[in-house]
């Protein structure tokens, strides 16, 4: 009886949350269409919607922070669960989580680039990538800390509260996969769904075994910088300005077709051997792989 108690709070929170980031996302929206319009745009250039547009990312990353942080404050603070922001040497920790980022993702294109899924044609570095570049940095900045915070900080959290560690790794990486469902191309075949999932399953690890959320933050933003705005691919699905140009050869499964190398079964088996690296790497979990986490 408990247990199903238990899920109609978290199903409840859950949508409650939901419904709370989508107001402040509308509520963002009209006030940054607002200011364009009386800035003399047109209203086809302020309603026209780019989701990789820095603007209407930052609109989107600060209504899921702060509708977390509600959420958190309110209903779950008095728990004694934390969201994972509160760590010792967390510069440490972000910056092994960029490393990690870094070599995952470089891992998987040469996987691809050996296998015969892309060809790298060339290199370009001129004043509009270096914008692309520059402005790409606080894009997946702003896209880490949301996306981090919200499912592996609070849903990690809650569902852990009341549930215990493995529902707390899986469930939100059910629901990671579930939020890109508006990329494009994420549906073309099932490998974009899957390796979203296993990229939520290496960021629960990562968030369970260092103990916080610095190192998880770090690996997603180099994961996904290095995957767009360096080696070309898009960026589940988004195609960015980039230093090296690529083309795609051979089949999806291979290249990851338009999705990017998230599409490829080649970074499905990165993802899975990163999960248990960064086991290996931390040891053990610094929270508790069950039962209710420890106040940090």
């Amino acid at each position: 009886m408990q247990t199903v108690k238990s899920v109609f709070i978290v199903a409840g929170k859950i949508l409650l949350s939901a419904a709370i980031i989508i107001l402040l996302v509308l509520i963002g929206f009209l006030i940054y269409a607002a200011v364009q319009l009386m800035a003399g745009r047109s209203a086809d250039d302020v309603l026209s919607y780019t989701s990789i547009s820095l603007s209407q990312m930052s609109i989107q990353g600060f209504a899921f922070i702060i509708g977390t942080l509600i959420m958190y404050a309110a209903f779950d603070r008095k728990h004694g669960w934390s969201l994972g922001l509160k760590q010792q040497k967390p510069f440490r920790l972000a910056v092994e989580g960029l490393a990690a980022g870094i070599l995952l993702m470089t891992v998987s294109a040469l996987l691809i680039w050996l296998c015969g899924g892309v060809s790298f044609n060339s290199v370009t570095f001129d004043n509009t990538v270096l914008a692309s570049m520059s402005s790409g940095v606080l894009l997946f900045t702003i896209v880490s800390v949301n996306e981090e915070l919200f499912s592996r900080g609070y849903l990690q959290g809650l569902i852990k509260h009341h549930f215990g560690g493995t529902a707390a790794i899986i469930v939100p990486s059910l629901l990671f996969a579930a939020l890109h469902l508006q990329n494009n191309n994420v549906l073309d075949n099932p490998l974009p769904l899957l390796n979203l999932f296993l990229a939520g399953i290496v960021l629960a690890v990562s968030r369970e075994w260092s103990g916080g959320l610095w190192m998880p933050i770090g690996l997603h933003l180099t994961w996904n910088y290095f995957q767009g705005y360096v080696y070309g691919f898009e960026v589940s699905g988004n195609k960015v300005d980039s230093l090296i140009h690529l083309t795609r050869e051979g089949s999806d499964t291979i290249s990851g077709g338009a999705f990017g190398a998230e599409g490829s079964l080649l970074t499905t088996l990165v993802l899975l051997a990163g999960t248990f690296a960064i086991m290996r790497y931390y040891r053990t979990p610094k929270l508790p792989v069950s039962g209710e986490p420890k106040r940090q």
